[in-house]
């Protein structure tokens, strides 16, 4: 009884120093081997390459993730923000949703730096097959014509555009709208001509084959006054 008395008060005796040095030696371990690494963390997009030309790409959730990186010193010179994207490869990839667990292998960036975490580790991609479609093109004005408000006929050609893209993306499309035409720097000739571009609507998720630029002729029609061009509604 007498051993095992002194024992457990060789365990109990100073025990608050005997933590507190356990303490500083995990402190003191953890120290060292960080000794000489450089830690960084980086918001970084998530991209797809060699997709097939049958797939579209339509949407990935999240678009970016958080990586955390180790290096030697000077990691961040080495590595400026913006230089490091998640590439995936979509050569196997097939039409519907699909989740990708994303491995250290598939953040590109300089040799020596070391992957720690990748938060979260899960993508979820829509791939849509590829189709084109072709759509009515219709006008739209900004500003006022000076003067009495004549009436106007306006005419596109082409009247259509052949876009391409994913399929469900392409059967909510109904038209495109061209460029504005500024109504104020209309002259007092009977018919005018413009040369307007045809541009991608903002986010949109597919592509305009042709035409790039469309034609625009607008005739000022004598005997009917104060009569508005009306706008085919876009979709």
């Amino acid at each position: 009884m007498r051993v095992r008395e002194r024992i457990r008060r060789s365990f109990t005796r100073h025990l608050f120093l005997k933590i507190f040095a356990l303490f500083l030696a995990i402190l003191l371990w953890f120290q060292v081997s960080r000794k000489g690494q450089e830690y960084l963390s980086f918001q970084v997009p998530v991209t797809v390459s060699h997709l097939p030309p049958q797939l579209e790409l339509t949407r990935t959730s999240p678009q970016q993730v958080t990586i955390t990186l180790s290096g030697p010193p000077g990691l961040s010179r080495e590595v400026p923000p913006g230089s490091l994207n998640i590439l995936l490869d979509g050569s196997l990839m097939h039409e519907g949703s699909t989740v990708v667990h994303l491995l250290p292998s598939m953040v590109s960036g300089p040799p020596g730096v070391h992957v720690d975490t990748i938060s979260p580790r899960t993508v979820r991609l829509a791939l849509e097959a590829t189709i084109q479609k072709r759509v009515p093109l219709y006008p739209q004005f900004v500003g006022s014509i000076r003067g009495p408000f004549p009436s106007i006929r306006v005419t596109l050609s082409p009247d259509s555009a052949l876009v391409e893209g994913g399929s469900r993306s392409l059967s909510r499309l109904k038209g495109l709208r061209i460029a504005p035409i500024d109504l104020s720097l209309l002259t007092n000739d009977k018919k005018q001509v413009l040369s307007v571009p045809l541009t991608l609507p903002v986010n949109a998720q597919f592509r305009i084959v042709n035409p790039r630029i469309v034609t625009v002729t607008i005739t000022r029609v004598s005997g009917k006054k104060n009569h508005k061009a009306k706008e085919k509604q876009e979709f």
